[in-house]
């Protein structure tokens, strides 16, 4: 019988189970390799010391994991003395968590973390996650847009594991982009659903939407680049496809409450969650003067890190640039870039504006036009000057974080491109020629030697000093300590220090560092010398405090004093 014959030439059931896990064992396997490669390469210094060593520096990355225990301990401790938007620094200013980023787009992953582990580890692991959310958005975005696997893997470990990306670890709030690749993909398909009868925009809109809300809610400044992005990328894809606007007014004329449903609820959501950031820094702006030496020159973007493989050749680039501007990802992704661009002139010259070129070009044009905006010409021209004006724009100090759009929509573009003009070679042969590309450009990335610190250079500290701040209801800590090693820390890293004394005693501090200070006053109870600070720290004091006030120099208990106000 036919159906005799079905049943023994087709496997079925357990068979057919078995024959997908040994195609798709070996592929996750892979995933799997590169992915333990890149965080092994990000977070070697953890790894090999069993998690003795804290990847990050003693001012802004332990200012970011005090900001995530503050808010574990807001939501969890009822005897804590501070609030989710008022941490117990600056005291007694109120609402200062609005100063600066406050991470509570991806919080709920380190209060997950502190349910089964410590606060040092849960830090850790917390960004450890984070990167491979990184990895696995960006590999599954290259998927779905029908890339093969090897390019998923290079694009995953790119958008996770780039130089720029490993140098940036220090500033844990510019880890977490995996919504910023949803975006970006939701953006590229809504445009290509544009006039099909078989594709719904609205949902692409809708998700869209949702993912730039929370990278706006996750980081600040990878939330307005992320806008910023998008609002280059999809008129440069209409534009670029055949009857492109034709498409778009079609849709918003016969969608018109649907889209202003979607973008306007998700657009009020983002407005509601910054009416704080609005009220708290009123006034409050980034001088253009502020940014200058934060923008990126030409040179820019072929200056290496630091014991990479082109640093030989480059190294004179870093030259007059600050750390933040060391951009530079290997001469393999800007070769497909480039190659990709040409390439995709010539086909739209010979084949027309079709939507899968257009939106291919606009994304790499998106790239350079936000090169071009935020490029220091001389000692301080830019067009960021003007550009900055746009809502959100002068909060920005850091202009060189742009790389985060460059980066993401030249990249996806990229490898798209070079998965579909492979498609027709025969699959051993492209296997080798993708793989080829993929092993020389992350080598491109090896080579960085990741800073770290000693957990007791920090924590224990911080803990002696806590002992001493329970003597009164209030304290401050002298700015300046001394580590294990012997290196003398001030300024910033031991405000930070007194922020954590401060929580670990689950007392408030006058001590502080954040996005800005609450005024004048504040700053000179922090800068000056020891003879004035009591006088400083009684004026910024008056009138709004009674009680106890300890004053402690870490390591020195001996020297530990209390003032009493009244």
């Amino acid at each position: 019988m036919r159906v005799g014959l079905r049943s023994e030439s087709v496997p079925t059931g357990e068979p057919i189970r078995n024959c997908y896990l040994m195609r798709i064992a070996p592929v996750l396997l892979a995933y799997a390799v590169v992915l333990g490669f890149g965080l092994f390469q990000s977070f070697g210094p953890t790894f090999t010391s069993g998690f003795a060593r804290m990847q990050t520096e003693r001012g802004d990355g332990m200012l970011n994991h005090y900001i995530l225990e503050h808010s574990w301990q807001s939501i969890t401790n009822p005897d804590y003395c501070g609030s989710l938007f008022s941490p117990p620094c600056f005291y007694p200013t109120r609402a200062t968590l609005w100063y600066s980023e406050h991470l509570l787009g991806v919080a709920p992953i380190y209060w997950g973390l502190r349910v089964v582990m410590p606060y040092d580890f849960a830090y850790q692991w917390w960004q450890i996650i984070l990167n491979v959310m990184n990895f696995v958005s960006f590999a599954l975005v290259l998927r779905w847009l029908r890339t093969p696997h090897i390019l998923a893997m290079l694009g995953g470990y790119m958008w996770a594991f780039s130089l720029i990306n490993l140098d940036q670890l220090k500033h844990q709030q510019m880890i977490p982009r995996f919504a910023m690749v949803l975006a970006a993909y939701h953006a590229w398909q809504f445009v290509m659903a544009l006039g099909s009868t078989a594709a719904n925009p609205a949902r692409h809109l809708n998700r869209m939407m949702a993912a730039v809300f929370l990278q706006g809610v996750t980081c600040v400044n990878t939330g307005w680049f992320l806008v910023a992005g998008l609002a280059t990328f999809i008129p440069l894809a209409v534009l670029l496809r055949r009857a492109g606007w034709w498409y778009l007014l079609c849709y918003l004329w016969n969608h018109s409450w649907r889209v202003m449903f979607i973008l306007g609820g998700w657009a009020g959501a983002l407005l509601i969650a910054y009416i704080p950031y609005f009220v708290v820094n009123w006034g409050q702006e980034r001088l253009y003067i502020e940014c200058v030496d934060l923008m990126p020159t030409a040179y820019a973007w072929f200056a290496p890190l630091p014991g990479t493989v082109w640093e030989p050749v480059l190294g004179s680039c870093r030259a007059a640039l600050l750390n933040e501007c060391w951009l530079f990802c290997g001469f393999t992704i800007y070769g497909l870039m480039a190659v990709c661009a040409v390439a995709l002139l010539l086909a739209m010259k010979t084949e027309g504006r079709r939507p899968e070129l257009g939106v291919l070009l606009a994304a790499l044009l998106t790239s350079v036009v936000w090169i071009v905006i935020t490029m220091k010409i001389g000692d301080e021209q830019s067009l960021w000057k003007y550009i900055r004006h746009v809502p959100g724009g002068t909060a920005i100090r850091c202009v060189s974080r742009v790389y985060v759009i460059v980066y993401l929509f030249g990249v996806l573009a990229a490898l798209v491109w070079l998965g579909g003009v492979t498609e027709s070679l025969r699959p051993s042969i492209r296997c080798v020629v993708l793989g080829l590309i993929a092993v020389v450009c992350i080598v491109e990335q090896y080579g960085y030697d990741m800073p770290s610190f000693e957990k007791r250079d920090f924590y224990p500290i911080a803990d002696r000093a806590a002992e001493e701040l329970k003597k009164g209801h209030t304290g401050y800590i002298v700015p300046r300590y001394t580590d294990t090693s012997g290196d003398q820390l001030e300024t910033v890293y031991a405000e930070v220090l007194g922020m954590w004394a401060g929580l670990r005693a689950n007392v408030p501090v006058v001590n502080g560092y954040s996005g800005r200070v609450p005024n004048e006053a504040f700053l000179q109870v922090v800068l000056s010398p020891d003879e004035f600070r009591e006088t400083h720290l009684r004026k910024w004091l008056a009138g709004r405090f009674r009680g106890r006030v300890v004053l402690v120099e870490p390591g020195y208990p001996d020297k530990t004093r209390v003032i009493v106000f009244e």
